[in-house]
């Protein structure tokens, strides 16, 4: 099967750098945001039906199929469906899109997360709930660094070069990276979700470098820049240590570690991000601005979705992780929010209590 009509859920940087780049490819491109979510520059993207992007990747004014508030619109037709949110917004785009699909007479071949962070787990448990079938998929990344720069305009500074993706179930990865690979030709296959979810970089490195920062970012009142300010010698040994821990966990589960393959500068490699954005990614990461607040995603996406989940599948497997888990502790007391309790365990995904082998079966068959 060839793609040629692709819906695209979340009207933020990733979204709107989706919709534009694979509108520009010559995908017909519907494009979607929560009513409650809509601002300034979706607003615009609906009166226009179209999307600047300029930078990395394709640039141009990309023409839209369709820019909408209407589920059923956004879906009617696609042959497949990416979804680019924040990760606690996964759930919620779970349920409203069971709700269609469960009516739906055509169903798309597969809906990719990007990045996922195991949210197709999620995503799995709630469309079983309402007897919905379809193949899941989720990738490691964005397939851009990109920014908002005003209304329907939007800059990518630069693009992903190995895409990492685990399908569930796992015995169909082939089938669907294969969907995938014609709008993303670094889709690498991986052995499940969870070594994709395994693989995003951003719960290593945003958390970490946000909280020893957390000082100059509050007295910054929004002038700060992670990677040219916050990233030190002594941040990255807090890097390390995460990646110790985050290796044990892929160990113990037979997963690996990505790496594009590209000659890395030091930088490229203790931002994480050189591992699959390639040579370049610390010149791309010193433009970006943020966090702005301890409220940013960088601590209420990759605290309680990101460093959560992998402490969670840690202690399942027996793993310590005392240095994920200090990070956990201290951005619960500075947000007042327990992270342990509202973040995503492998209680909420539905995976508790498995064997090695049980849990190996879940993720190949999608059943137990």
């Amino acid at each position: 099967m060839a793609v040629s009509s692709v819906a695209v859920l979340g009207g933020g940087n990733g979204g709107h750098a989706i919709a534009a780049d694979l509108s520009l490819a010559g995908f017909k491109v519907s494009f979607f945001e929560l009513p409650q979510f809509v601002g300034e520059s979706f607003r615009e993207v609906m009166r226009r039906r179209e999307v600047e992007v300029i930078g990395g990747a394709r640039e141009g004014v990309a023409k839209l199929h369709r820019a909408t508030t209407s589920i059923s619109e956004a879906l009617e037709g696609a042959e497949l469906v990416l979804i680019s949110v924040p990760a606690f917004g996964h759930a919620t785009f779970a349920e409203l899109c069971a709700e269609h699909l469960r009516r739906a007479s055509r169903k798309p071949a597969a809906i990719v997360l990007m990045p996922g962070t195991a949210g197709s787990l999620e995503f799995l448990k709630i469309f079983r709930g309402r007897g919905v079938k379809v193949p899941m998929a989720e990738t490691s990344t964005l397939p851009y660094g990109c920014r908002l720069l005003g209304p329907a305009k939007v800059i990518v500074h630069i693009e992903a070069k190995l895409l990492p993706t685990g399908v569930l179930p796992a015995k169909l990865t082939e089938e669907v990276v294969g969907l995938l690979k014609p709008l993303y030709d670094a889709a690498h296959p991986c052995r499940n979700v969870l070594e994709a979810a395994i693989n995003n970089p951003n719960p290593i490195t945003h958390p970490a470098a946000t909280l020893l920062n957390v000082g100059r970012i509050e007295y910054a009142k929004g002038e700060f820049y992670l990677y040219k300010e916050g990233i030190t010698a002594s941040v990255a040994r807090i890097y390390e240590a995460l990646n110790r821990e985050r290796k044990a966990i892929c160990d113990a589960l037979n997963l690996r570690i990505f790496e594009c393959g590209e000659q890395l500068s030091e930088m490229d490699r203790v931002i994480q991000m050189g591992l699959l954005f390639g040579a370049g990614s610390w010149e791309a990461g010193v433009k970006m601005k943020g966090p702005t607040h301890v409220r940013d995603r960088f601590v209420t996406e990759d605290v309680p979705y990101g460093l959560v989940f992998m402490a969670s599948l840690a202690d399942m497997l027996g793993i310590q992780t005392p240095v994920m888990k200090s990070i956990i502790t201290l951005f619960s007391t500075i947000n007042q929010e327990d992270y342990f309790t509202t973040g995503r365990t492998v209680e909420k995904l539905g995976i508790a209590g498995l064997s090695l082998q049980e849990l190996e079966r879940y993720l190949n068959e999608g059943e137990r």
